[in-house]
């Protein structure tokens, strides 16, 4: 029997969830991990429905207690742990307010639409997505989408407990993809992270003039929760090959330093590390969707025999472009 306080209901590759888990990486904490494969529709499980009504990861347990969302996970983690860097400052403080209003700005880009947006326009990339065309087919992830949708409404017909909670997320998951299907909705997003990336500069900027000379984050010398979201935000944009668009050596020059600085902390490594095991776990995914299982385990190799070989694409695509 673990001892570990925490148990983390997530996904490797889900924005949301890395967010969760560079929180337990940065405060040093030991928990138990229960991988929810969201490619395999685990989240629409009625087990999984009962704890998050909403179908979504990443989930925390505490005990009897449920947090989700990765935000109130990273402030309940950072009340409850106290070694590593506190994450949340007080809100009293100037500091506090700055990292809160961060958090909120950060948050605020509707980073699902712009990674789907792409997926369905693969054209928008500027470097290219990262990862196997297997995946990214766009005619097989049109369909994958509408698989999802009528689960939702057959889990509705199926589960009458949890009709309400189904009807909802149906709803909720029809109205996203047609969002992100709609390219000129799509561009819409690009432009708007556009701007937040110049004012994410500016900050840089300031952070780096007060600093004295030590290295700094995103407030000051000290990294936090506002960092975590910056994090996990760029890497995404990496993952997407968007990163001569947004921050390259010659356009926001200190988005790009902070992208190779952010490469050395141990927690970011971990995170990374952690990340990359989504990649078979998709592409295993993928091979059993399109073709019989008997031919599986060779699809399977010649996934492994990609990721070697595109091994510096994948992973060192978030030190250096």
């Amino acid at each position: 029997m673990s001892d570990n306080k925490f148990t983390l209901y997530y996904f490797q590759a889900s924005y949301y969830s890395q967010k969760a888990i560079l929180a337990l990486f940065e405060k040093g904490c030991p928990f138990n991990r229960k991988i929810i494969n969201i490619q395999n529709g685990e989240q629409k499980t009625p087990e999984y429905m009962k704890m998050n009504p909403q179908g979504l990861v990443p989930l925390l347990k505490d005990g009897d207690k449920i947090v989700v969302e990765s935000e109130k996970i990273i402030d309940y983690v950072d009340d409850q742990v106290k070694s590593g860097p506190k994450l949340v400052p007080d809100p009293n403080t100037s500091v506090g307010k700055e990292v809160k209003r961060l958090r909120e700005f950060i948050d605020a880009i509707r980073i699902e639409i712009v990674t789907y947006g792409l997926l369905f326009n693969p054209e928008l990339s500027t470097t290219g997505i990262k990862l196997p065309k297997m995946v990214t087919n766009v005619k097989r992830f049109k369909e994958k989408t509408q698989e999802n949708v009528a689960s939702l409404e057959e889990a509705a017909q199926k589960y009458p407990d949890l009709r309400d909670n189904y009807i909802a997320k149906y709803q909720k998951t029809k109205k996203f993809y047609e969002d992100t299907m709609n390219k000129e909705n799509v561009i819409e997003h690009l432009e708007d992270t556009e701007h937040r990336c110049e004012y994410l500069e500016e900050c840089l900027k300031r952070s780096k003039e007060s600093s004295g000379g030590e290295e700094y984050w995103l407030t000051g010398t000290q990294f936090n929760a506002a960092d975590i979201l910056l994090v996990v935000f760029m890497d995404r944009i990496v993952m997407l090959g968007l990163e001569d668009r947004y921050f390259c050596k010659t356009k926001r020059p200190l988005l790009y330093d902070y992208l190779q600085r952010i490469g050395q902390r141990k927690s970011v490594q971990m995170l990374r590390a952690d990340v990359k095991t989504a990649f078979t776990m998709t592409l295993w995914n993928a091979a059993k969707a399109a073709v019989p299982y008997v031919v599986v385990l060779g699809l399977a190799i010649g996934a492994g025999v990609w990721l070697m070989k595109n091994k510096s694409r994948v992973i060192n695509a978030f030190v250096e472009k």
